[in-house]
């Protein structure tokens, strides 16, 4: 039960989520994986590492790993043990590549990781897997890609017009299973009525802009959100695979009326260290 600051009125939230992935246009295997668990709050999306030993092994099992955490103690708490799960894993994938193929080998992961509880928002992420809101009819990406590209925008050493199809946008600088610290980003906020969120691969952005992605959300209908950006990418070609993840957010006050949305900042990120 949340209290609103506005105007004092208790809001209970829930929230309706939908799951789909498609192994694309071009690819033979599908290598992402992802969770669906509303009942907790906890959806992920992990991506294997193409070009790399058993990308499909990789973000299996980041997502077995995480499927077995359970929503005990405090919601920190729980946050806590979904950040060592994955600190774990990037241990055990690193051995089982080193026991499989040799010590240059990789079997790497992204993973983007969405926690909600009560009326709080938090996403974990290493890697450049996404997650947007669409909130008041603006969509807004909440992670930022850890790649290569991003880096040398962020120096000034590329321009943004050339990001897009620069020879190294594919080469991202961080994932599990990559190196031996998992570091992973993090950012917190809190929920209003109305907001959707959305994660995804990035089979997904590569083939539609958030211009276009942002014209899905309109509908709210969190199934139908997903088949047409799914749809959508495979008629652009889908050159790798697509995951989608859509979780709407919806409040009711106590006679049981749906609040309406109201307007409020993006959250605050900060990186965890030592994972």
């Amino acid at each position: 039960m949340i209290e609103a600051e506005q105007d004092k009125t208790t809001i209970d939230y829930r929230w309706l989520s939908a799951a789909t992935t498609h192994v694309g246009a071009v690819r033979e295997v599908n290598e992402d994986n992802q969770i669906e668990k509303p009942e907790i709050g906890l959806w992920v999306v992990a991506d294997g590492m193409g070009g790399h030993s058993a990308g499909d092994v990789a973000s299996g099992m980041v997502v077995d790993e995480l499927s077995a955490v359970r929503r005990t103690g405090s919601n920190e708490e729980f946050i806590e043990r979904v950040i060592e799960v994955l600190s774990i894993t990037n241990q055990k994938l690193r051995q089982l590549a080193f026991q499989k193929f040799d010590k240059q080998a990789v079997m790497g992961t992204t993973v983007v990781v969405l926690i909600i509880h009560e009326n709080r928002f938090t996403i974990l992420w290493a890697g450049d897997s996404r997650v947007y809101r669409y909130r008041n009819h603006v969509l807004q990406q909440l992670t930022r890609d850890h790649s290569q590209v991003n880096d040398m925008l962020d120096s000034g050493l590329l321009a943004e017009e050339e990001a897009e199809d620069h020879p190294l946008a594919n080469v991202i600088t961080r994932a599990i299973g990559a190196s031996q610290t998992l570091h992973l980003d993090r950012v917190d906020g809190e929920i209003q009525h109305g907001d959707i969120f959305m994660l995804c691969s990035d089979g997904l952005n590569k083939e539609l802009s958030d211009q276009e992605i942002s014209a899905f959300f309109s509908s709210g209908d969190v199934d139908e959100i997903n088949k047409a950006l799914i749809h959508s990418a495979l008629v652009r070609g889908a050159q790798d695979n697509i995951t989608a993840i859509s979780v709407r957010v919806e409040g009711t006050v106590a006679n049981d009326q749906t609040i309406p949305a109201l307007s409020g900042q993006a959250g605050e990120e900060s990186t965890i260290n030592g994972y």
